[in-house]
């Protein structure tokens, strides 16, 4: 219950010091017991942790406006990617790393097929799926024809502040503001609710939405410095990205190792 279903309780289960105390002794759910949770909590997004939240830096202010050069310019080149699976159509966001390649979520192509990213005139492009890691959560689409220069990458530490980029509901693109409290390494599950992993976080102060996966966390320069996987639990108002650290591996791999793989046969994430 401390992923869901009513945001007040597991605000309070979250937040209690006792039961966090308790759950660093407690071994970590089974992943059948991992899928309880999705289906009470009615979550979308993967969860971050194998367990309670653990106490995570203090919220601060996210900017007033981020309204600058450097992000209307990335704003342009983020991509709403769209699959058929998993019982419908399922939808993300993801960016350009160059060379016709898009990173975006493992969790938002897994059980898919027929990938297609749409750009911010409305025209869409075929893509394949050429690298696939669902314990980061990162996979990285091909397109053929797409000749858009990848974003930089840039660093981040608490206090930076930037926005996240992304189709929220599958909908219009969404530029809202963000800043980093803070690093931490996360102890969670794959996309599958199966293996344990450990990834290298950020925990944002930022509104995203089924839909904002995969879509660059950026600085205000315009710089990406991580990917949006995953919102809090227990407050609406935080948000985790990938930093550019976990990524960039599988990126790198990516580009050196391309090779097509077929989605729509791996299941769908849990």
């Amino acid at each position: 219950f401390s992923r869901g279903p009513s945001p007040e309780i597991a605000q309070q289960i979250q937040r209690s010091a006792l039961l966090r105390g308790l759950d660093t002794l407690a071994p970590r759910p089974p992943p059948f017991l991992a899928s309880v949770q999705q289906v009470l909590a009615g979550v979308q997004f993967p969860p971050v942790f194998a367990g309670l939240e653990p106490t995570l830096p203090s919220a601060l202010p996210v900017p007033e406006s981020v309204d600058t050069p450097g992000v209307n310019h990335a704003a342009q080149s983020v991509v709403k990617v769209s699959s058929l699976g998993c019982g419908g159509i399922v939808t993300g966001s993801g960016f350009p790393v160059g060379s016709g390649y898009v990173v975006t979520n493992a969790h938002v192509v897994s059980g898919t097929g027929s990938h297609t990213i749409q750009k911010t005139d409305g025209s869409t492009m075929r893509a394949t799926v050429v690298f696939f890691d669902p314990e980061r959560d990162v996979a990285v689409l091909f397109v053929p024809g797409y000749a858009v220069s990848g974003l930089t990458l840039g660093p981040a530490q608490r206090g930076t502040q930037g926005a996240v980029i992304g189709y929220p509901g599958g909908l219009a693109e969404k530029v809202v503001p963000a800043v980093v409290d803070g690093t931490v390494q996360a102890q969670g599950r794959d996309i599958y609710n199966q293996n344990l992993v450990t990834r290298q976080i950020f925990v944002l102060q930022a509104t995203v939405h089924p839909g904002n996966s995969g879509g660059p966390l950026i600085d205000m320069q315009g710089r990406v410095l991580g990917m949006v996987f995953a919102t809090s639990a227990s407050d609406p108002n935080q948000a985790y990205a990938l930093t550019d650290d976990e990524i960039t591996p599988d990126i790198r791999d990516a580009e050196a190792n391309p090779s097509p793989k077929d989605t729509s046969h791996y299941a769908c994430a849990a």
